[in-house]
């Protein structure tokens, strides 16, 4: 087959267009979406939130992804919505305001028994639960609710999928956000004290006691994150202890630090994969620079992912190389795409054609059976992972000499990008595979 130079223009300008861009994700949803959950061990993306139906599916606030299709967790969960999922002990728990699934009474907080979800003893007053972690072999359960399987709680309570138990006397005031960080639970909301104890907006427990955390926060915080060695924390805040941050700082267990400029509005959520960190909320400016609702830091810059959203982002999640983005929007890119759209996270703007520190190249460039990955100078460090055009990762090829033969074998015909990795930087490439003919 052979390429015309205009063709091979033509892909490449599309392979950048397109990796910069959102996407739909299956049928419309009706509402919004405020949680996601990858379940790695089956390979499925779970959707939660205000929604009640996807395309012409009832799903009622719950429902799950296989890449392909959405489908319905039973009746769902309705009578309020669900903000909140946990994988714990193998099984999926959801968390929120509802009461009910379908003609059963399901009070706030519940287990998805395969067909069903299951009656877990938790509380009938006002009630709504808010986040979930594991820590210490135990369910983690936060939120607004004053007890607990029988228990005074106050906002805060453990759960072993039998028993329900009181950390201490719990907070005064609502927790949005929990995190595990240094062996230690560390929780974040509305409140100002933690067991009798003053602490402003994030506490910390170690299994035993409670503790503040470096002089607090001077305004509620939603999100609660650890990346890199640091725990990042958001949104609605100014001053993190004694410095001023704009709605996101980090914490290292000592002193706060500022993450760049900050943001121009709250963060809703924070989320790390790998070395990559992301952060989705109100905000449209991220130091300086126009990033509307979702952005990815480096390290030591904010980055746009694409055009970004028209409403603010309430939940991330990396599914299959992917990532997806939840919230009250209704365009991403500028197009129509529901409260839930994905994107491909292994090309910015920040990636192509970036200042490397290595040349590289790919020679010869289309090519058919083989080729050469050319880096020069050669560290031990150096890996080029290879992707599709929809974002799937393909190859990951550790790099042992400055000349490196890639093959290939079952690659199809088509355009691909090479990433070479030194440390956290990256540079991309693109690669055209044609036949012979």
């Amino acid at each position: 087959m052979k390429i015309s130079a205009l063709v091979l223009s033509f892909l490449i300008s599309a392979f950048v267009s397109y990796a910069q861009t959102w996407q739909s994700v299956g049928n419309k949803f009706n509402d919004e979406v405020v949680c996601l959950l990858h379940d790695s061990v089956n390979n499925l993306l779970y959707a939660s939130g205000r929604f009640d139906t996807i395309g012409t599916t009832a799903v009622n606030k719950i429902a799950k992804w296989n890449g392909t299709a959405w489908s319905p967790l039973g009746p769902g969960l309705s009578n309020g919505y669900v903000t909140s999922m946990m994988f714990y002990n193998n099984q999926l728990y959801a968390g929120g305001t509802f009461t009910a699934s379908g003609s059963n009474t399901r009070f706030f907080f519940t287990r998805w028994g395969g067909s069903s979800w299951d009656s877990v003893a938790f509380t009938t007053g006002n009630c709504n639960v808010q986040c979930m972690v594991v820590y210490n072999g135990k369910l983690i359960v936060g939120g607004g609710f004053p007890t607990a399987g029988g228990f005074v709680v106050n906002n805060i309570a453990s759960f072993n999928g039998t028993q329900w138990d009181s950390l201490r006397s719990g907070t005064n005031g609502t927790v949005f956000a929990m995190a595990v960080y240094n062996n230690e639970l560390y929780i974040a909301g509305s409140f100002d004290t933690v067991s009798g104890i003053a602490a402003k907006h994030l506490a910390k427990w170690n299994g035993t006691t409670w503790s503040a955390v470096g002089g607090g926060l001077n305004n509620v915080v939603y999100a609660l994150e650890v990346h890199s060695g640091k725990l990042y924390v958001g949104p609605h805040f100014t001053q993190a202890g004694s410095i001023n941050a704009s709605y996101i700082a980090t914490w290292n267990g000592t002193t706060w630090n500022t993450v760049g400029s900050g943001m121009n509005h709250r963060v809703d959520v924070i989320y790390s994969a790998g070395d990559k960190l992301y952060a989705g909320g109100w905000f449209t400016n991220t130091g300086g620079n126009s990033a509307n609702r979702v952005a990815k830091w480096n390290g030591t810059t904010w980055s746009a992912i694409g055009t970004g959203m028209n409403s603010p982002v309430q939940a991330l999640a990396i599914y299959n190389s992917q990532l997806y983005a939840g919230g009250g929007f209704t365009q991403a890119s500028n197009a129509s795409n529901y409260y839930i759209a994905k994107a491909d996270t292994f090309i910015t703007s920040s990636l192509i054609d970036q200042t490397f520190k290595a040349n590289f190249n790919i020679y010869p460039n289309p090519f058919n059976a083989t080729t050469t990955i050319a880096v020069s100078p050669y560290k031990d460090d150096l890996s080029v992972k290879v992707f599709s055009l929809y974002g799937q990762q393909l190859r990951t090829l550790k790099l042992e000499t400055e000349k490196t033969h890639f093959n290939r074998n079952e690659l199809s015909d088509g355009l691909y990008l090479f990433v070479l990795h030194e440390g956290n930087t990256a540079i991309a490439k693109r690669a055209i595979i044609v036949n012979s003919k």
